[in-house]
């Protein structure tokens, strides 16, 4: 594959080295004369990174940091580290395999546990315009018991839409209690494992071009949550809105996406497991109001400067409404900057702080990429 990678881009550099701008350009200078140049050496090199990109296979060090507000209860900061290889087959496909290890605490750290998780996951087209997704892992918890990740996902694309169609099961990292589970020592429970809830859930969401500059989106589907000694919770999710495409570019100009749109979402509960309770019917300790909707204004910004550096910018402001609760305003934003340091090496940063449902949380996710 390495072999077969360096022929394309030798052969895709001569060709462009090679042709003039006459031969190169002069199909669309007469609908676009402002691209009546020669080809540029930035052109060149971003053109070879591409193929690079798209051909080789590479390595991923990965470090996340998450913190939230909350009490005892419901509060749980985390950092995670792992790697993960990422294999580019003959045939296209993408075959990945990663592993990762977490330690969760609680307020004041006055409770801690970790978590060992190892992923595999395959993705391939199964025809031009479908694309599917199949992963499968496990994670073995400090507090005992284990539980299974998986997901299976479908991408089908259409002139003017997609469509897409996700079944996944994840854990639930909301609280001590719902990730890693925990061993009271007094109760109904004492001395058993309680927690590690699942998410279990089917989405179908989808969007369509109204005009070039116009789209809608929505989405819908349903669930269930479920951990050990924890009842199943039943949920039902939808939402939709339009956005409007200020500016669309290429992807290594400086602006290359200027985004606004309007969102509304809704998710709701059979049961509020909200915190720690006293009998099986009321454990959880995660977010789980009968109702919650919010509606928001977002906008988006994306693109690149130098062509070894790319980024991306979002923040959204509104309302939301949650059963039980007062808190009424909705606001967040997220920042991701790439750094390519080479060929070979990149390193992108994500930045997220948002508001969303009864408590303030904030991430951090930084990956290095080496590719080889």
């Amino acid at each position: 594959m390495r072999t077969t990678t360096a022929h394309c881009i030798v052969l895709v550099s001569t060709i462009l080295a090679v042709l003039s701008p006459a031969v190169l350009l002069s199909q669309s200078a007469e609908s676009s004369p402002g691209i009546n140049r020669p080809v540029t050496r930035e052109e060149i090199d971003r053109l070879r990174r591409t193929i690079y990109d798209e051909t080789q296979s590479n390595f991923e060090g990965i470090f996340v940091y998450h913190s939230e507000s909350g009490d005892l209860n419901n509060r749980l900061n985390f950092y995670r580290l792992g790697a993960r290889g990422n294999f580019k087959l003959d045939s296209g496909a993408l075959l990945y395999l990663g592993g990762t290890w977490t330690p969760y605490s609680t307020l004041n750290d006055s409770f801690a546990a970790s978590g060992a998780n190892a992923t595999f996951g395959l993705k391939t087209n199964l025809a031009e315009s479908v694309v599917s997704q199949f992963e499968a892992g496990a994670t073995r918890f400090s507090t005992g018991g284990s539980t299974i990740n998986a997901l299976a996902s479908f991408d089908f694309s259409f002139t003017n839409a997609s469509l897409n169609f996700t079944a996944s099961r994840t854990n639930v990292e909301e609280s001590l209690l719902s990730a890693a589970g925990i061993r009271p020592v007094t109760g109904p429970f004492a001395g058993r494992t309680v927690g590690q809830v699942m998410d279990n859930r089917a989405v179908v969401s989808g969007t369509y071009q109204l005009r070039e500059k116009l789209d809608v989106f929505g989405n819908g589907g349903t669930g269930y949550r479920k951990g050990v000694e924890v009842d199943s919770n039943p949920f039902w999710l939808g939402g939709g809105g339009v956005g409007y495409n200020v500016i669309s570019a290429p992807a290594e100009e400086s602006i290359s996406l200027l985004r606004a749109s309007y969102e509304a979402n809704y998710i709701g509960y059979r049961d509020n497991r909200l915190g720690f309770g006293g009998s099986p019917a009321s454990v959880g300790g995660y977010f789980s109001p009968e109702t919650f909707f919010n509606h928001v204004i977002r906008g988006e910004l994306r693109g690149a400067a130098g062509g070894s550096l790319e980024y991306q910018v979002s923040g959204f402001v509104g309302s939301q409404y949650i059963t039980g609760s007062s808190r009424r305003q909705a606001a967040g934003f997220s920042g991701m900057v790439s750094v390519r340091i080479s060929d070979r090496y990149s390193l992108p940063v994500t930045f997220a702080r948002d508001n969303f449902g009864p408590f303030t949380q904030e991430s951090v996710f930084a990956r290095l990429v080496v590719r080889f």
